[in-house]
């Protein structure tokens, strides 16, 4: 799976946190709820961004170990900035933040193994990076794994329209592409 199509898979998460029911009718937590949301979608549109832009080399051809190092130094900064993002929002004002927040925690600890794989593989290959494409592969097939379970997880969360509706209202949330 390349980099732009990992991205995609993201997109998809952040339709499942978005749409997973987990607040009250009340106006002000609807409001929070809203507000949360915009800020959660706006990390993963930044996120998106600039993961698609650490592969974009990478998808053009450009296996050079420089090029797939740089690459993973990217996407661990997207993963960094992603982590802080969210941290920064605090507690959702709803029902089922546990669940969402020990699943979207989980897919951070499995993105952060991931490049540490890929960063191994790169560490090890001296100037011939055949075999780190190999594992480097293989690191990107777990992480579009460790998203779908994670948009799995969030699914199951969907118990009414509070995400929905925030989701739907926010201007961040309908520049994500999935």
């Amino acid at each position: 799976m390349t980099i732009p199509r990992l991205a995609a898979v993201v997109g998809a998460v952040v339709l499942a946190v978005a749409a997973a029911g987990c607040g009250s009718g009340n106006e002000s937590t609807a409001s929070q709820t809203e507000a949360w949301a915009d800020g959660m979608c706006s990390a993963l549109v930044d996120w998106q961004n600039n993961v698609a832009a650490a592969g974009e080399k990478v998808s053009k051809g450009d296996l050079s170990k420089s090029t797939l190092e740089d690459a993973a130094d990217a996407v661990s900064d997207a993963n960094k900035q992603l982590r802080d993002d969210l941290d920064s929002l605090g507690k959702p004002p709803t029902e089922t933040v546990d669940k969402a927040k020990e699943s979207l925690q989980q897919l951070s600890d499995d993105l952060k193994a991931n490049v540490d794989k890929i960063r191994e593989a790169l560490g090890s290959a001296g100037n011939d990076v055949s075999a780190a494409i190999t594992a480097v592969a293989g690191a990107v097939q777990a992480m579009s794994q460790d998203l779908q379970n994670t948009t799995t997880q969030l699914k199951e969360l969907e118990k009414d329209d509070t995400w929905s509706k925030a989701f739907k209202s926010s201007e961040s949330c309908q520049k994500l592409s999935g």
